[in-house]
C-alpha cells in the first residue's frame, strides 16, 4: 500500500454493531471509560451542543439498512480529548451487531495513508489521508489505527441505540503524536462497511467512487445549518369542572406530561391555551397556571395568543375579535407574565380580512397549514419559510407541516419518525438555516386525554428525548425567537389566503366553513324566537362597543361581563357532528350557543345602574331575547331577575356592577333552555317535595307582581298545582329579599339557592382562594364572601319552619339548600358588600347605609331611631323582625321616615312590646360627612337635566342649613 500526500487531515470511522448504552475501550491492553471525561461526556447524546454537526448526509443509501445509513457526523475538540459521533438512520430494536463496522478516518497534517484498514475496500481516499483510524467493530470490541497499520492507544467509544449514535473519543496526547495542532481544522471521512465483508455500504461525505478513489472530506470547521423544528399545542377546553382532569387524569396522561417532557430535556415548547380553558384552571387548578409562568420566565414555553373563546372569526364582527384577542392577551400577562406576539387562529379557519384584527392587536404572525393555506394560494413550493400574508399589514404565517398529520403522535424511531429524520435531514442538506418545521394540534392530542390515543404521551416524550440528543443539527424553537433571528418573511413572497382551514374540516365542511356557520345562522335555539345570528348581533348592538368598555364604572364592569359572556358562549361556533348520514349542528355545542343570549341580562343591568329608580320596582320584560318576559325587582341598590320555570331568580347585580348570581360564561351542559343544569342552579329552585315525591325544578309557575308601592315590591309564584307558593319582598334601600313560602300539604321541601358568585367578575380573576365561608348549618345562616371587594351572599333562615340541608360548590358559584320543618317558613337573601362590624355609613343627607352582621341571643326587631343634634327623638323604623337567637346579616339603605335630613340615627335592639334590651350602634353626621356629599353634588350638577337639578338644590339648601349646628 502507499501513501497520497495531503493538506490538512482526514478522518474516518467505521463501525461495528453495539448495544444500546453499552461502551467498550481498545488500547492495546488498556481499557478506559469515554463517559469519565471530565469536560465532555459524548456519550450523552443530550450533551453535545448546536454547532457541532459537520455534515448531515442522504439517507437511503445503505442498501436499504437503516442501521448502516449514515445520518449525521459531528465533532468536538476538548481539552483532553477529541470527540467523534456518528448518527445512523436507526440502532434501536436491531441485532446490528453481526452486521455493521464503522470507520472513522482522521487526518491531521499533509501525507499520511490512502489506503483503508482492514481490506474493506480496494480504492484509495484522495486528499485529507489520514493519520490515524477508529475501527468500531462491535460495543466491545474497536481499534484505534495508525497511518502504518499500527494499534495505538488513546480511543474509548459507546453506543447508544436509541439515539442511534456512536460517540468515539481520541486522546489528544495520541493525536499530537500524529500531527494535532490544538484548535486547528481535522479532516474527517465515515464509513460503513458489513462485519466481516468488504465493501463500503455508505460513506460520508458521499461520492461516487467509480473511478477507485474516495474524494472529498469533512471539515471540522464547517458546519451544517440546522432544522428548525418548533412545537405548538392548542388547549381549548371550555369553562367547567372538567379540566383539571384534562391537565391530569391521574393514569399518566394529560397536559402536564408535555411540559414535563420539555422540561426534563430543556427543550422549549409554544402553547396556546384557549381564553376558557385559563379561566376555568383559575378555579380548577391555579398551580398549573403557575407552572406554567415559572417556566414561561425560565425561557422553556412561548405562549401563544387567540380569541378568548375561540369563536370562528370570520363571521363575527370586529368589534368582538378585537375584544376577544385582547382579552385573551390580559389573560396571558396576568397569568403567565408573557404578551404573545404570535397567534393560534380558532380551527385555523381563515378569511383573508382578519389580517386587520390580528394586526390592531399587536400580532406579529399567526400559524396555518402547509397542506392548504399555503399550497392553495402558493406555487413556491416551500412551506417551511413563512411568508407574509397581507397586502395591507406586517402578518406573517408560519405553515404546519402536513407530515404531522394523523391521530397518533409518533414515537422515537418508529416508521413515521425514520421519515421524519429524512425529511429533516433534507432540510438541513438545502442549506437554508431560516426553514421551519412545524408541529401544531390539539394539545389534548399529545397529552393523550379527550379521546386521543393514551399512548401518545409516552411516544411524545420519547421524541423529544432524542431531538434533545440531536440538538447538534435539530433546534427545536420558539415561534417568536425565529421571528427574531430572521428578517420577515423568510420566504420572501406575500399571498392572500382568501379563505381555508385545515385539510379534515375543508372536507367536512364541503369546502368552505360558510357552509356549517349558515346552519348556525338560521338555527333557533329551543325556547326562542330568533336565530343565533341574531341573538348575538343584537347583544353586540346593544353595547355599542367600540374599542373599551370603562371598567371603573359599574356600567362598564357590566358590560365587560356581557362580551365575556358572549365570547364564552360562542365557543367553537357552528361546529357539526357526524350523526351517522349528515353533518348536523352538535349538541354540546347548541346547549352552549343556545346561552349567548344571557349577556343580554347584563346589559339590561348596565343600562339599569346608570339610571337606578328612586323606589323599588317591579315589571315585566324580555331581558334574555328569548321572546318572553321575565320578571325584574330592582330598587336603587339591588336588581333580579326570576324566570317562570322555576320560579327562580336567575340572576342579581348591585349598583357598583358586581354580580351574584349569573355565572353565564360556565359551560351549560345538557340544557338549550331557561333550566337548571349542574353549574346554574337558580335561587329558590324547588328541588324535591316529599309530600308527592316530585321535583319543581323546571316546573312552569304562575308568577305576578302582588305588591307595588313606594316602600316595597313583592312577587308571588305558585307552583302549577298550587301546592308550593313563595313571595319574595324587595324593599327601599334594601340589598336583598325577604322570602316567604306556604306549602299546601305537609312533606319536607328542599329549597336550592344559588348559584352565589360574590362579585363574579374578581372571582373569574382570582378564582377560589378569595372567596370566604360566612355561617355554617348550625348558626342558622351562610353565605360566602369575596375577600378582595367584601361582596357576600347570605341566606339566613333563623325563622321557625326552616333548617340546612347541605351546601356544595358548582364552576365559579356556590349554593346551599334549606328544607322546610313547617308548612310555613321564610329567610332572608342578603347581596352586599358586608363589613365585620355592625355600623352606619353616609350616604345622602336623607339616608345611611346600614351593615349588621352580628348574632343576637334576645329581642325580636332592629329598630333605627332618629334624633335631633339636641337629642330629640324624631321618628323610628324597624329594619328588620325575627327570632332568636339568630344571626343577623343585613345590608341596608335606611332613610329618615319623615323624608328630614339625618342629624343622630342609633339601632337598638328591642323586644316584641318594644322596650329596648340594647343599643347597638350609632352614627353622628358630621361637618366632614357634609362638605363631601357637598362636593359629590356639584359634580352631579354638570349633567344634570333641569328637574333633577331642583331635586339636587333642594338638598344643596338643606346642607347648608344643617352646617352651623353639624359637629366639627
Amino acid at each position: 500500500m502507499t501513501s497520497a500526500k495531503i493538506t490538512g487531515f482526514t478522518l474516518i470511522l467505521c463501525i461495528t454493531l453495539g448495544f444500546l448504552s453499552s461502551f467498550a475501550w481498545f488500547q492495546k491492553a488498556s481499557v478506559r471509560n469515554v463517559l469519565a471525561e471530565s469536560d465532555f461526556a459524548s456519550g450523552d447524546p443530550t450533551a453535545w451542543p448546536t454547532g457541532t454537526c459537520v455534515a448531515v448526509d442522504t439517507t437511503d443509501d445503505a442498501g436499504g439498512y437503516v442501521y448502516r445509513d449514515i445520518l449525521a457526523v459531528c465533532y468536538e475538540e476538548g481539552s483532553n480529548e477529541l470527540y467523534f459521533r456518528v448518527d445512523f438512520l436507526k440502532l434501536e430494536g436491531i441485532d446490528y451487531a453481526p452486521y455493521l463496522n464503522v470507520y472513522v478516518l482522521i487526518d491531521f497534517e499533509p501525507g499520511g495513508q490512502s489506503y483503508l484498514p482492514d481490506y474493506i475496500w480496494d480504492g484509495q481516499v484522495r486528499g485529507y489521508e489520514w493519520e490515524l483510524c477508529i475501527a468500531v467493530y462491535n460495543s466491545s470490541s474497536a481499534t484505534l489505527y495508525d497511518l502504518n497499520w499500527q494499534n495505538v492507544s488513546g480511543l474509548s467509544w459507546q453506543f447508544h441505540d436509541f439515539q442511534g449514535m456512536l460517540a468515539c473519543n481520541v486522546s489528544k496526547s495520541t493525536a499530537d503524536d500524529y500531527g494535532f495542532t490544538n484548535g486547528e481544522t481535522v479532516y474527517i471521512r465515515v464509513a460503513t462497511v458489513r462485519d466481516g465483508q468488504s465493501g463500503l455500504r455508505d460513506i460520508c461525505p458521499n461520492d461516487s467512487l467509480s473511478d477507485g478513489y474516495w474524494d472529498g472530506a469533512l471539515a471540522s470547521n464547517s458546519h451544517t445549518v440546522t432544522t428548525k423544528l418548533a412545537f405548538v399545542h392548542h388547549g381549548n377546553q371550555h369553562i367547567n369542572p372538567f379540566t383539571s382532569g384534562v391537565v391530569d387524569d391521574g393514569q399518566g396522561h394529560g397536559f402536564y406530561r408535555i411540559l414535563d417532557s420539555h422540561e426534563e430535556y430543556g427543550l422549549p415548547v409554544n402553547i396556546h391555551m384557549s381564553g376558557v380553558l385559563i379561566t376555568s384552571l383559575v378555579w380548577n387548578n391555579p398551580s398549573f397556571l403557575e407552572r406554567i409562568k415559572n417556566l414561561t420566565s425560565r425561557g422553556l414555553v412561548e405562549i401563544l395568543g387567540s380569541v378568548y373563546g375561540q369563536h370562528i372569526m370570520p363571521y363575527l364582527d370586529e368589534c368582538l375579535n378585537t375584544w376577544a384577542l385582547n382579552k385573551h392577551k390580559e389573560l396571558c400577562q396576568r397569568y403567565f407574565n408573557a404578551t404573545p406576539r404570535v397567534a393560534w387562529v380558532p380551527e385555523r379557519v381563515w378569511k383573508y380580512f382578519l389580517d386587520n384584527d390580528f394586526s390592531n392587536t399587536g400580532f406579529e404572525a399567526v400559524v396555518l397549514d402547509g397542506q392548504t393555506h399555503h399550497n392553495d394560494y402558493c406555487g413556491c413550493g416551500n412551506y417551511h419559510l413563512t411568508h407574509k400574508i397581507s397586502t395591507s399589514y406586517d402578518v406573517y404565517a408560519f405553515f404546519i407541516c402536513e407530515r404531522w398529520y394523523g391521530t397518533d403522535f409518533p414515537g422515537a424511531n418508529s416508521d413515521w419518525h425514520l421519515d421524519f429524520k429524512k425529511h429533516w435531514a433534507g432540510i438541513v442538506r438545502a442549506g437554508d438555516e431560516k426553514q421551519i418545521c412545524v408541529y401544531g394540534d390539539d394539545w389534548e392530542k399529545a397529552a393523550g386525554v379527550a379521546n386521543w390515543p393514551t399512548g401518545n404521551p409516552n411516544n411524545y416524550d420519547s421524541m423529544i428525548r432524542w431531538l434533545a440528543g440531536a440538538k447538534p443539527w435539530i433546534q427545536v424553537v420558539k415561534l417568536s425567537d425565529y421571528l427574531d433571528w430572521y428578517t420577515q418573511p423568510t420566504s420572501g413572497v406575500t399571498i392572500t389566503i382568501t379563505e381555508d382551514t385545515y385539510g379534515g374540516l375543508k372536507y367536512w365542511t364541503g369546502g368552505s366553513y360558510d357552509n356549517w356557520y349558515n346552519d348556525f345562522k338560521y338555527w333557533v335555539p329551543y325556547g326562542c324566537t330568533k336565530t343565533a345570528e341574531t341573538l348575538w348581533k343584537d347583544v353586540l348592538q346593544a353595547l355599542n362597543y367600540s374599542s373599551s368598555f370603562n371598567t371603573s364604572t359599574p356600567s362598564g364592569r357590566l358590560k365587560e361581563l356581557a362580551m365575556w359572556t358572549l365570547a364564552s358562549n360562542l365557543y367553537e361556533t357552528a361546529w357539526h357532528e357526524w350523526d351517522g348520514s349528515d353533518w348536523v349542528l352538535c349538541g354540546w355545542g347548541k346547549e352552549i350557543w343556545a346561552h349567548l343570549r344571557y349577556a343580554m341580562i347584563l346589559v339590561k343591568a348596565a343600562n339599569w345602574t346608570e339610571n337606578p329608580p328612586a323606589t323599588p320596582q317591579i315589571y315585566w320584560e324580555d331581558v334574555d331575547d328569548d321572546g318572553a318576559n321575565e320578571l325584574i325587582m330592582c330598587n336603587d341598590k339591588i336588581y333580579f331577575v326570576i324566570e317562570r320555570i322555576g320560579g327562580r331568580i336567575v340572576f342579581a347585580a348591585t349598583k357598583d356592577g358586581r354580580v351574584y348570581i349569573g355565572n353565564y360564561m360556565v359551560q351549560y351542559r345538557g340544557t338549550e333552555g331557561d333550566y337548571n343544569d349542574d353549574d346554574h342552579v337558580g335561587a329558590l329552585t324547588d328541588k324535591w317535595y316529599t309530600y308527592n315525591n316530585h321535583d319543581y325544578s323546571h316546573e312552569l309557575y304562575t308568577v305576578q307582581i302582588e305588591v307595588s308601592n313606594q316602600t316595597h315590591v313583592q312577587a308571588k309564584m305558585v307552583s302549577p298545582d298550587a301546592y308550593i307558593t313563595k313571595k319574595a319582598t324587595l324593599r327601599k334601600g334594601s340589598y336583598g329579599l325577604r322570602v316567604q313560602y306556604s306549602q299546601k300539604y305537609a312533606g319536607t321541601l328542599y329549597v336550592r339557592l344559588g348559584s352565589f358568585s360574590p362579585d363574579l367578575e374578581t372571582m373569574l380573576y382570582e378564582g377560589k382562594k378569595v372567596l370566604q365561608t360566612l355561617g355554617s348549618g348550625g348558626q342558622g345562616f351562610m353565605g360566602w364572601k369575596n375577600t378582595v371587594t367584601n361582596a357576600s351572599a347570605v341566606v339566613a333562615w333563623q325563622y321557625p319552619g326552616a333548617a340546612y340541608s347541605w351546601a356544595w360548590t358548582l364552576t365559579f358559584a356556590k349554593m346551599v339548600e334549606i328544607k322546610s320543618l313547617a308548612l310555613n317558613f321564610c329567610f332572608d337573601l342578603t347581596f352586599a358588600p358586608l363589613q365585620n362590624e355592625t355600623e352606619f355609613a353616609f350616604s345622602t343627607l336623607y339616608s345611611a347605609y346600614l351593615n349588621v352582621y352580628t348574632s343576637f341571643a334576645e329581642g325580636s326587631k332592629l329598630v333605627a331611631a332618629f334624633y335631633t343634634y339636641s337629642g330629640v327623638q324624631k321618628a323610628n323604623i324597624t329594619v328588620w323582625r325575627g327570632v332568636t337567637p339568630n344571626w343577623v346579616a343585613l345590608y341596608m339603605e335606611v332613610w329618615h321616615p319623615l323624608g328630614l335630613p339625618i342629624e343622630n340615627v342609633t339601632l337598638f335592639l328591642v323586644d316584641e312590646e318594644g322596650n329596648i334590651l340594647s343599643k347597638v350602634t350609632s352614627f353622628l353626621v358630621t361637618r366632614a360627612h357634609l362638605q363631601a356629599r357637598t362636593e359629590e353634588l356639584k359634580q352631579k350638577w354638570t349633567d344634570a337635566a333641569l328637574e333633577e337639578k331642583t331635586v339636587l338644590m333642594r338638598e344643596i339648601a338643606e346642607i347648608d342649613s344643617q352646617w352651623p349646628y353639624a359637629p366639627g
